[in-house]
């Protein structure tokens, strides 16, 4: 009977600490008041950017562009006047992310040598485009800025730009 007591109670706490640690998972982690998760909030750590296998995937990269682009809308606290010049600059960038994911248009396997590099010049030239056309955009919001808004931008701008 003696050693059947310890076995109980060892039986008991394994089974409080594997009952204690779904609900502790289940709710974000119990940390923070009221316990939960922040519920519906976007997370800016890099492991809520990434799928189960370490990998980003498309529309987690969009995402993320979106929202950065949203924050430093917010934080430049653009006007009126202004939102036409940042709209221009919010395309562009928009369109150079999207065009990112689709640089594997053709496998090398269906390609000669001589195709495969013809096809990356031309993914290259098209990418260069775009980031003359995200530069341009730019300087032309960049114009349109107060000193207090280029202070901001000079700081944030760069990891919005893919």
């Amino acid at each position: 009977m003696t050693m059947k007591r310890p076995l109980q109670r060892f039986a008991l706490a394994a089974v409080l600490i594997a009952v204690s640690g779904h609900g502790f998972a289940q709710f974000g982690g119990g940390g923070g008041m009221g316990g939960g998760g922040r519920r519906g909030a976007r997370s800016d750590s890099s492991s809520s950017q990434r799928t189960g296998d370490g990998l980003s995937t498309p529309a987690t990269a969009a995402a993320k562009v979106r929202d950065k682009l949203y924050d430093l809308r917010l934080q430049l606290m653009i006007t009126p006047e202004q939102s036409p010049a940042w709209d221009r600059f919010s395309d562009a960038v928009w369109d150079m992310a999207g065009r990112g994911s689709m640089a594997s248009a053709a496998s090398a396997d269906d390609q000669t040598a001589v195709q495969f590099a013809q096809q990356r010049a031309a993914l290259a030239a098209d990418r260069a485009h775009r980031a003359q056309a995200v530069s341009d955009a730019l300087s032309r919001l960049y114009e349109t800025l107060s000193p207090e808004q280029r202070h901001i931008a000079d700081q944030n701008l760069p990891a919005v730009i893919p």
